[in-house]
């Protein structure tokens, strides 16, 4: 019976010991770079039902570069007066600026300061109040919390998409968008994690975001009214539920994935990642420039075309062979990241480029495409 009991409470203490704990040590820091890739297209990603001891294989996760992100003092950002109580920043696309503010217990974002979140192309700073909670120390194992946030940004009628602007009644001077959300944090499973490149001791959370957004418009000596229930079919606005699973490890400042699902959590929609080298094409995220990327390169059946930082419109990507020859061609309206799967099985083996034009003509990038056979 002893012996039982000795096993017992070995196993019991291997157990223990193989479980992480995330602290303020991983919290990002000034001088620190993150380094990130981000499949838009995953396959093959399995997320399994919370427990202890798990094993996930992301092995299969593709990016045509990788992103740099240099943390830096706030005070050292642009718009740093407009968030007095943060402690750091880092650049966004579109020299956009987010800022954080760290402490022993917490790692938070303050605010952004960039393009508004519906695309408005309105440049706004946005203070979340409370700051959302990015991070916590120590987390382990069973952690349950519950977080509400919220903020707000007024801007001009004529901003507003005709599709909206069209359905009201009338026309005020100024409109504001107002956004609550409520999330719930369950650290749910603990386990090993492979991603290219390499296996990371990790603890994973589940985050369940319910967003709302309202519609206000001033009119005159009334204030601000809420018209929300005005616009009854928009997608900008109304309640929204996202579900994204973080995966964090002791052994690096950046998430080892973080996976956004479908509304069934039966897809990965999209995975950021931790980039480990392995692709080549590195780049500072305030240096992405408006272009298209082909991935894997070289290639054998299939190509997955990954556009980037474009404007929206109407754009042709053409593929030649090395003579100049034309060989394929499809137009696609842009609008935000968007990647496309191209089988390319009736190529031959061999050297081709792509180029991508706008609606215009103007070619915005031209590029290799190297297709092999096995």
């Amino acid at each position: 019976m002893k012996h039982i009991l000795l096993l017992a409470s070995l196993l019991s203490a291997v157990q223990i010991f193989a479980q992480i704990t995330i602290t303020n040590v991983n919290f990002p820091q000034a001088g620190d770079t993150l380094r990130i890739a981000i499949d838009n297209l995953p396959s093959n990603i399995s997320i399994t039902p919370g427990g202890a001891d798990l094993r996930w294989d992301f092995t299969s996760l593709q990016s045509p570069f990788t992103q740099q992100i240099a943390v830096r003092p706030a005070s050292e950002g642009e718009q740093s007066f407009e968030f007095s109580n943060a402690t750091l920043f880092t650049p966004l696309v579109a020299s956009g600026e987010a800022y954080y503010r760290s402490t022993s217990s917490a790692y938070q974002i303050v605010g952004l300061y960039g393009e508004d979140p519906f695309n408005f192309g309105i440049r706004v700073p946005v203070h979340f109040n409370p700051p959302i909670v990015e991070r916590r120390s120590p987390m382990r194992y069973g952690d349950n919390k519950q977080t509400s946030s919220a903020f707000a940004f007024a801007f001009s009628s004529d901003d507003l998409p005709d599709a909206i602007l069209d359905q009201l009644p009338i026309t005020p001077d100024s409109m504001r968008i107002r956004i609550a959300s409520e999330r719930r944090d369950i650290v749910d499973a603990w386990g090993k994690l492979t991603i290219p490149g390499d296996i990371y001791n990790v603890l994973r959370e589940k985050r369940t975001v319910i967003k709302e957004a309202r519609l206000d418009a001033k009119l005159g000596f009334l204030g601000w009214q809420d018209i929300t229930n005005l616009i009854p079919n928009s997608d900008l606005i109304g309640k929204d539920t996202t579900i994204t699973y973080y995966f964090f490890s002791n052994e690096a400042k950046e998430p080892i994935a973080v996976v956004r699902m479908d509304k069934q959590e039966q897809k990965a929609l999209r995975v950021e990642y931790k980039a480990n080298d392995l692709v080549t094409d590195i780049q500072n995220v305030q240096a992405l420039k408006p272009s298209v990327y082909a991935f894997p390169n070289p290639a054998i059946v299939n190509v997955r075309f990954e556009f980037s930082n474009l404007n929206p419109g109407n754009y042709k990507l053409t593929i030649y062979n090395i003579l100049g020859t034309e060989v394929w061609n499809e137009r696609y309206y842009i609008n935000g990241q968007r990647i496309e799967k191209v089988d390319i099985s009736f190529l031959r083996k061999g050297t081709y480029l792509y180029s991508l034009q706008d609606e215009r003509g103007k070619t915005i990038t031209t590029k290799r495409l190297v297709v092999v056979r096995p």
